[in-house]
């Protein structure tokens, strides 16, 4: 992997975390309160949705520069 796409990916974790406790600051001020259990739920699916989407965007792009969506067949 290249330093100009960890930057990328660290970023995006970066900008999950600022949402995160921009949330916590939000919900306090509402007089909400979440448990142990449900922060850990958030955070484990935020991250889990994040690497799913950046998994699915590098097999994308791999896969468009090594040619395996060229079409090679007749009337192409």
């Amino acid at each position: 992997m290249s330093l100009r796409l960890i930057l990328w990916i660290a970023a995006a974790f970066a900008a999950l975390g600022l949402l995160l406790g921009g949330l916590a600051i939000f919900w306090q001020a509402m007089g909400i309160g979440i448990s142990g259990h449900g922060w850990f739920a958030f955070i484990l699916g935020g991250v889990f949705t994040l690497a799913l989407s950046i998994g699915l965007f590098l097999l994308t792009f791999h896969s468009a520069r090594h040619g395996h969506d060229d079409i090679d067949g007749p009337g192409a």
